[in-house]
């Protein structure tokens, strides 16, 4: 409650002395004196507002340059898949195995569309146009491979569906009897 009084009277005197009047006299040496209590010889100045500035607002500038933007070419309803290797083939020692893959449409040109074959999730090539990809140097073990269509850009448009296959290579290691 103390507090409250106190903001009241803070605020009372700060509107009289807002409010105050000045006065202008000339003392006895000619000197100028401002006051704001009159006296026999003092007269009431008025104080003008200082000028506050505003900025003007102006319309948002109209351009007439349009961006050219290339016409949005469609995407074809691209089918993809893997004929080569067949899922679930199994390799003896080869020394490399081709992957072969079945586009329709075509790949489009004009869009950029491209192919992008992976092993094990990895990317193997760099996107190309060839509907086939050799793999070198497979370990043994099982792998998937997956092949998909990339626009130029790199986003993926269709992914083929996964193929299991199994790589067999000769033991190293020497039987003892």
């Amino acid at each position: 409650m103390r507090v409250m009084k106190a903001i009241i009277i803070s605020i009372l005197l700060l509107s009289t002395v807002c409010s105050a009047e000045v006065y202008r006299s000339v003392d006895k040496e000619g000197n100028v004196v401002f006051s704001d209590t009159p006296s026999e010889h003092a007269e009431p100045v008025t104080i003008d507002v200082a000028p506050s500035y505003s900025p003007p607002t102006f319309e948002p500038l109209q351009t007439d340059v349009q961006t050219e933007k290339e016409p949005a070419i469609p995407v074809p309803a691209y089918q993809i898949s893997i004929t080569s290797p067949v899922q679930n083939q199994t390799f003896q020692n080869p020394e490399s195995i081709t992957v072969k893959v079945n586009i329709k449409p075509n790949l489009s040109a004009q869009r950029g569309d491209k192919l992008v074959f992976k092993l094990d999730g990895v990317s193997v090539t760099e996107p190309q146009t060839q509907p086939s990809a050799a793999l070198q140097n497979i370990d043994r073990g099982s792998h998937i491979v997956l092949a998909q269509i990339v626009d130029k850009n790199g986003k993926v448009l269709k992914s083929s569906k996964s193929v299991l296959f199994h790589v067999q290579r000769h033991s190293i290691l020497i039987h003892r009897n």
